[in-house]
């Protein structure tokens, strides 16, 4: 008969395997299937509600640059600026479903966002601090007539009538309330008469998202104020039926699958890869992040898709996670040179730029997006060509405080923390005919920089751990548990069966 610690050996090497299995095998796919159904959207489900409302708003931070030297910059000095802020708002979205695809793969929506000023986390700061900052209409305005040649009459009225146009500026600055530049609205255009009302009507028809009607037939321009409780792109997105890893992933904007912002080849039909509508809103993101793999994001806001690559594991409040960031193909290596010339869009007249009509690096041209003449960079024009930061005081970029990031946890690919930063600019420059801006230095001027993004509260990490990470922990245990204690169980009845074979054989020597 087999010895009573061989059987107790078998079976801790059975436990063993059972639980190696488990762990190495079973719970994976368990883990994976799970979080496949629960990331899927599907009408009515859990996801489908967390889809339709975020569980919590986003984090948007304004930092406004004030300028500090505005009656000597009209005379040809450097600018001086001054960051104030961050002035911060809960971001909140809401979808609004227009229909599935017939399969369930895809699901179109147009999403509503709304932004509250949040005053606790703002403060000192309140939204009726006065600024000293570019008067980016006027600029636009501007450079806009001198951009185009059949514009080229409007100037010559323009000047004349910049007084009534712009209630009587007296630099390219505007002295406003952080609350009008931003959201309310700073109005110009009131109460024309004669060319200037021609002119006015012709500003209103042109379609600046950023400059709306007033009930008293005004004009105002605002940064945000046109995206505050609107909602006007349809999108559709993947719902990840059939294909978890493409959940959420953009499949068209406005039912086209590419944009058409940018330069496209010269090959007739052939949409550049600047065009190209890749990734997710940023909102969430794939399941089964992998390390030193990369993922997308869109954003409408500068018309483009940007690539994050994995930076290191990390942990969000005992939650693990990977770390993504932009590369240097998001505005620093832009031109002929590394293939995507189509973000060149050469729309700028005397401006700083290179031969070859593209920015140098750290600058992107949004003019084609924002049909208005911006210059996007990141915060404070962290690595940024020096032709253009050596021309303006009071940057400090910092890669920590300014560099976009996002933690995502591994498995569901749901955001941690981090966000997007970018810093919107324009050219400050003289333009002719227009006599205010005769005596300007050519720079390209900052006017706010934003960041917006996630930083998942206690309450959501509580969820989150209660519904995945324990329970991945609790696996673990078993799996390890069972694993370790099964082995030292079988290698225990084996020495002992060994041990107990071996003293016979002592007893006869002796």
């Amino acid at each position: 008969m087999l010895h009573w610690s061989l059987i107790v050996s078998a079976l801790g090497a059975i436990v063993a395997v059972l639980c190696a299995y488990c762990g190495w095998s079973l719970f994976p796919t368990m883990i994976h299937k799970k979080v496949e159904q629960s990331v899927i959207i599907a009408d009515g489900s859990e996801q489908f509600n967390r889809f339709i409302k975020l569980p919590q708003p986003l984090n948007f931070k304004v930092y406004i640059f004030n300028v500090t030297n505005p009656d000597m910059i009209q005379q040809g000095a450097i600018p001086i600026v001054e960051e104030i802020g961050p002035y911060v708002y809960k971001q909140y979205r809401q979808k609004k479903v227009k229909h599935f695809s017939r399969d369930g793969s895809k699901i179109t929506y147009v999403q509503k966002v709304h932004f509250d000023f949040d005053e606790d986390a703002s403060a000192p700061y309140t939204q009726s601090d006065r600024i000293v900052a570019l008067n980016m209409h006027m600029n636009s305005v501007l450079q806009i007539g001198e951009n185009d040649p059949g514009l080229a009459l409007l100037l010559v009225h323009l000047n004349a009538n910049l007084k009534a146009v712009f209630n009587d500026p007296r630099s390219m600055f505007v002295h406003t309330s952080v609350r009008e530049y931003l959201f309310d609205g700073v109005r110009f255009c009131i109460n024309p008469q004669g060319i200037a009302k021609a002119i006015c009507n012709q500003i209103k028809e042109s379609g600046s998202k950023t400059i709306r009607e007033q009930s008293d037939g005004s004009l105002a321009f605002s940064f945000f104020g046109h995206k505050n409780g609107s909602g006007h792109e349809v999108y559709e997105v993947h719902t990840g039926k059939g294909d978890a890893t493409k959940v959420l992933e953009i499949q068209k904007l406005d039912d086209s699958h590419n944009l058409h912002v940018w330069l496209n080849s010269s090959n007739e039909g052939e949409t550049s890869a600047c065009n190209q509508i890749n990734g997710t809103d940023a909102s969430s993101y794939p399941p089964f992040r992998q390390r030193g793999d990369s993922m997308y994001i869109f954003s409408a806001d500068i018309c483009r898709s940007v690539q994050l690559f994995y930076q290191s594991d990390i942990q969000y409040q005992g939650i693990p996670g990977f770390r993504y960031s932009i590369g240097e193909n998001f505005i620093n290596d832009i031109g002929p040179e590394h293939d995507n010339e189509c973000f060149c869009v050469d729309k700028l007249a005397n401006v700083i730029k290179r031969k070859n009509g593209c920015l140098y690096a750290g600058a992107l041209d949004l003019t084609t997006c924002l049909d208005a003449p911006v210059i996007l960079t990141l915060p404070h024009m962290l690595g940024a060509s020096n032709e253009y930061r050596k021309m303006i005081r009071g940057l400090n970029p910092d890669a920590k405080k300014h560099q976009t990031f996002v933690d995502v946890q591994t498995l569901t690919g749901t955001p941690l923390q981090g966000g997007k930063r970018v810093q919107f600019n324009m050219f400050l420059k003289s333009i002719n005919r227009i006599t205010i801006t005769e005596n300007l230095t050519t720079v390209l001027m900052p006017a706010i920089w934003v960041e917006e993004g996630i930083q998942l509260n206690g309450e959501m990490v509580q969820f989150f751990k209660k519904k995945l990470i324990n329970t991945l922990k609790t696996l673990d245990i078993v799996h390890w548990a069972g694993l370790c204690g099964g082995v030292g169980v079988a290698a225990f009845g084996l020495i002992y069966y060994i041990y107990q074979r071996g003293r016979p054989v002592k007893e006869l020597v002796k």
